[in-house]
């Protein structure tokens, strides 16, 4: 069973220790992500349909909203992995400017230092140490990783760091779907309402952000998910119906399957931090 050792929530974005065995399906985040074998069985994370193994001796950095998934490996022995997902505001304000980087390769390969790092980081978060170990270890690995990701630099134009303009249809359909992912998104109604065909909305909505309407979708209900389940006493049945889950068996399948494990040991483990 898929488990949380720790989860850490701060002005970093969030920070995990998961033994994970069950697999993901695609999935998107706004924030950058690290995810890094630390023992066990090696994993399969297939980043914009490309497969990369994720072992003792590399990792994978996946760049704001490239999809991906998770398929863990048949080994007896449980694995466990430290993801690291990174805020663009934590990287504006904490550290000099960075605002925008992006990794340069998805494959990272784990050489003495980011193991290191990687091993404090976890053990910081295992053993509920502050804020300030743990932006200082993760400071270090987002460093440490980038710098790797350039020197193994993947031309693909799926990891370029410039920032392209947006549709002004796309921009309005991005508010719509904010604003109505609780209530369930009909994609139809949606590309009506911005003026375009179904066709032509789902392309250019892809042109413009790299994602499918119903994969943006999907990540702004997680979003809403963990915000109540780290802020908020509601059960988690009533953030699911919150959500347009019609119960709480529909719920739990869906966030363990975009997140690795259910919203209860979610919630139980995670970890507010402050500076």
């Amino acid at each position: 069973m898929s488990i949380a050792l720790a989860v850490c929530h701060g002005a970093f974005g969030r920070v995990t220790v998961y033994r994970l065995d069950r697999p993901m399906r695609t999935h998107a985040h706004r924030e950058g992500h690290l995810t890094f074998l630390l023992r066990g069985t090696p994993a399969t994370v297939t980043i914009c349909d490309v497969p990369h193994l994720v072992d003792q001796s590399e990792g994978v950095a996946i760049n704001p909203w490239q999809p991906h998934s998770f398929q863990p490996g048949m080994g007896s022995e449980p694995s466990i992995f430290l993801v690291a997902y990174i805020c663009d505001r934590w990287l504006d304000h904490d550290q000099q400017g960075r605002d925008g980087r992006r990794f340069g390769a998805n494959r990272i390969e784990m050489g003495t230092t980011i193991r290191s790092i990687a091993a404090s980081l976890a053990h910081v978060l295992v053993t509920n140490a502050s804020y300030r170990l743990v932006e200082r270890y993760l400071n270090q690995l987002f460093d440490a990783s980038f710098d790797a990701s350039w020197r193994k630099r993947d031309c693909s134009p799926a990891l370029s760091s410039s920032r392209m303009l947006i549709d002004f249809r796309v921009r309005k359909s991005l508010r719509l779907i904010d604003d109505g992912c609780a209530k369930g998104i009909e994609f139809d109604a949606l590309a009506r309402d911005v003026g375009l065909s179904r066709p032509h909305f789902f392309k250019l909505f892809r042109e413009n952000t790299g994602v499918t309407p119903g994969l943006y979708a999907n990540t702004m209900r997680i979003e809403r998910a963990l915000e109540r389940l780290t802020d908020s006493r509601v059960s988690v049945t009533d953030i699911g119906f919150e959500l347009g889950f019609s119960s709480q068996s529909h719920f739990t399948h869906f966030f363990a399957s975009h997140v690795g494990i259910p919203p209860t040991l979610y919630r139980n483990v995670a970890r507010v931090m402050n500076e």
